[in-house]
């Protein structure tokens, strides 16, 4: 009997060696695909997994791009918010950062939008965008970064693929915080899991692609998210909007019969919370028959297209009694 306790003893210590070994190891060495490069670092933050480089100033893929010393683009904007100063933080992924434009970034239109039409008092718009980011990592900016500018309002600026399946996120526990091993082996197989599930839908096109996304787990999750950023932002008494990016890719030919996504704009107007505003600009390009050659850069809203937007947004406001300029 004492011998099998020796052994089954010797053998629980090795495993549990290798085991601190293979933690140790995954400590230094192993990390999750991030965005890296002229205006990308790693972030600490290892739901974030990347964001943008402090105080950047550059030609990024044919168009200029500064990152000011908060760590998100634009102007240098004071943490503490001056008095008489109405404040929007804007949140999202590439159409919120300003794919393909120097100048014009929705953010930028839409601060300009507001000082014209409320001449006396001084807006700002912090775009804190970052290209890739989905739901969750945006509920994760709103939680480190936004509220910490004391915004008066909040701007989710929601892209379809924002439920793109966030494998990398892990459900908050003790074993989760402390285990990069856990880490390892839960991100493995919910990679794997998410592969073969694509596959066996024959997941390929875009139109697939949405679909799938919206007819899984992953958009539930992406609900959950913008659900708690609107907890979040109501529990200190900031105005939320959901602002819907306008779907500009290959499928889409126009807004009316051309636009092949009403389904999920619809799912998207749906969603009921208290504390959130849901605006959907495709509705405007549409009563206004718009073509999408005339408001976009391949698939991206043009200097146009985010003057049209910032406009139908400051229209929405005021239906929704929403006051900006007192």
């Amino acid at each position: 009997m004492f011998k099998w306790l020796k052994i089954i003893g010797v053998n629980t210590l090795i495993f549990m060696g290798l085991l601190l070994i293979f933690e140790v190891g995954l400590r230094f060495f192993w990390k999750m695909g991030a965005l890296e490069g002229s205006i990308y670092q790693v972030s600490p933050n290892k739901i974030l997994r990347y964001e943008l480089r402090p105080g950047v100033k550059i030609k990024y893929e044919d168009y200029e791009v500064t990152v000011n010393s908060g760590g998100f683009r634009g102007r240098e904007y004071l943490r503490e918010k001056e008095k008489g100063v109405y404040r929007i933080v804007l949140i999202g992924d590439s159409f919120a950062f300003g794919k393909y434009v120097s100048e014009n970034t929705l953010s930028e239109r839409m601060e300009l939008a507001l000082s014209r039409i409320c001449p006396g008092r001084k807006f700002e718009v912090l775009n804190m965008g970052v290209e890739g980011y989905n739901s969750m990592q945006e509920l994760e900016v709103l939680k480190t970064k936004g509220l910490k500018y004391n915004p008066d309002m909040v701007v989710v600026y929601y892209c379809f693929n924002d439920p793109d399946c966030p494998e990398y996120y892990f459900k908050k526990n003790f074993i989760n915080e402390h285990s990069m091993v856990a880490r390892y082996i839960i991100y493995r197989i919910k990679k794997y899991l998410i592969k073969k599930d694509r596959i066996k839908r024959k997941v390929g096109s875009t139109e697939e692609n949405f679909r799938y996304l919206y007819q899984s787990g992953s958009w539930q999750q992406a609900k959950v998210a913008l659900l708690e950023m609107g907890d979040l932002t109501a529990a200190k008494g900031i105005k939320m909007v959901m602002l819907i990016a306008p779907e500009m890719s290959e499928p889409v030919k126009d807004f009316r019969q051309g636009y092949p996504f009403w389904y999920i704009n619809d799912m998207l107007d749906n969603i009921k919370h208290n504390n959130i505003i849901v605006i959907d600009p495709v509705r405007e390009f549409s009563r206004r028959n718009l073509v999408k050659a005339d408001i976009a850069h391949w698939t991206y809203p043009n200097a146009k297209g985010n003057d049209i937007i910032a406009e139908y947004f400051i229209q929405e406001l005021r239906k929704n009694n929403i006051k900006f300029c007192n």
